[in-house]
């Protein structure tokens, strides 16, 4: 029998999957809706970047209010949310102001999802199993890129882009009542559960804070959290730009038509799944075989960032497509293997704050992370769709995330102050 909280995690997996459907499609589609408009590059450039605008607004207060009070129903809100905006999409065409507020209110909705779903994992996951458990949470962002890439394409040559927006809003709701349906904020409340897991997972696990929400700014005044969310901004820089425009990079850079790019931008993103799965359980692997959580879950990571930057470099200069698409993947796999440390690192800090320190860390990698596809829609108008200063600068920004993270972010514990309570305050202390 499968355990409940395996049944759990396989459910935020496939609620990642349909999280990033509604925010790919978008750019898949983008090519044959910049041509129905007639918008620029620059121009649309702010269109992906406005979507991240919302995304970096609720990071946090998702996060935290999943701490304090469950994740279950923001999860459920916020699909709900998307869901809708996403279907509204398709009135865009008719005004550019338009399209910007709809993609504006998917991110917004959208923010509170993965800080929550992390929040769920820190409660129902033993520490043992959760680099495991996070990165099968990660496995959504590329096995719905994954996804996004064939179905899109298949349906805007056989339908219309419009139709697209329509299927990605219905299959959310469907995955929302299931949600709200099958699960529980905590495991002891689920009908199903055996007593055995309940007492394996509560032996593994920190339970419901009994702390009060931690604060935006005590968390950000310890310096520790300052080099992770700098770093993950930078993260998020890269992270933008090339999931956004990598479908038009194959389409103007190599002259790929609509299908050969739908089928052939599923190969780097199909290494970023393998990347961020292996290393997953190769972090379980390695702390429960004795080594320091600080090796394992930030030096390996920064290294694999600053290892994955000449990948980039690589794939923009060479001129074999096949050489340049099997380079991007290597890029990916190594880039995204690092995520399975950042999105583990949290439960080393303190697992009751989990969703809120991913939150915070989130809030910065989106907030940054609009300026990504911005400034390569920028670069392209203004250089004559030069590619290849876009790549560079990825690369070069590759190198510093990795070096931030590797060199100056700690595994120390960060403690609540509980003497804060009764004076209404909320301290982090790094010891």
């Amino acid at each position: 029998m499968i355990p409940i909280r395996i049944r759990i995690v396989a459910l935020i997996a496939l609620g990642t999957i349909i999280n990033y459907l509604d925010r790919i499609n978008i750019s898949v589609a983008g090519p044959q809706i910049m041509q129905e408009t007639g918008w620029g590059k620059a121009e649309w450039g702010t269109v992906l970047s406005i979507f991240l605008v919302g995304y970096a607004l609720f990071q946090y207060p998702g996060g935290a209010l999943s701490d304090r009070w469950g994740p279950r129903k923001v999860i459920g809100f916020s699909c709900i949310g998307f869901s809708l905006f996403t279907a509204l999409t398709p009135l865009g065409q008719s005004a550019m102001i338009l399209l910007l507020v709809m993609r504006f209110m998917v991110g917004a909705c959208e923010s509170m999802s993965f800080p929550s779903f992390a929040s769920m994992n820190s409660r129902w996951i033993p520490r043992s199993e959760f680099a495991r458990a996070q990165a099968v949470l990660l496995s959504g962002v590329y096995l719905g890129q994954v996804l996004a890439y064939p179905t899109t394409t298949w349906i805007i040559v056989n339908y219309s882009w419009q139709t697209v927006f329509y299927v990605n809003a219905f299959v959310g709701l469907i995955w929302v009542a299931l949600w709200l349906w099958y699960t529980r904020d905590e495991p002891q409340d689920h009908p199903s559960i055996t007593p055995e897991e309940i007492e394996k997972i509560r032996l593994g696990t920190s339970g419901r804070s009994s702390a009060p929400t931690l604060s935006f700014m005590n968390l950000i005044k310890n310096r520790m959290i300052i080099y992770l969310c700098l770093s993950y901004a930078l993260y998020g820089f890269i992270a933008w730009m090339f999931i956004f425009w990598f479908p038009p990079y194959l389409m103007q850079g190599r002259g790929m038509e609509t299908m050969e790019m739908g089928l052939v931008g599923m190969v780097p993103i199909g290494s970023g799944f393998v990347g961020v799965m292996s290393a997953g359980w190769i972090l379980d692997y390695l702390i429960k075989r004795g080594m320091d959580p600080r090796n394992v879950k930030i030096r390996l990571p920064g290294f694999l960032i600053v290892l994955s930057a000449p990948f980039l470099v690589l794939g923009v200069n060479v001129s074999s497509t096949t050489l340049a698409i099997a380079s991007f993947g290597i890029f990916y796999c190594l880039f995204s293997a690092a995520l399975a440390g950042y999105w583990s690192l949290p439960i080393e800090l303190n697992p009751k704050f989990v969703g809120s320190i991913i939150g915070i860390a989130n809030t910065s990698a989106n907030a940054v992370g609009v300026l990504g596809p911005i400034t390569a829609g920028q670069i392209l108008e203004r250089t004559g769709d030069n590619w290849h200063a876009v790549f560079y600068l990825a690369a070069g920004l590759t190198v510093l995330c990795g070096a931030i993270y590797g060199l100056f972010v700690k595994a120390d514990p960060l403690k609540f102050d509980e003497t804060s309570k009764s004076e209404g305050k909320s301290d982090f202390a790094s010891t």
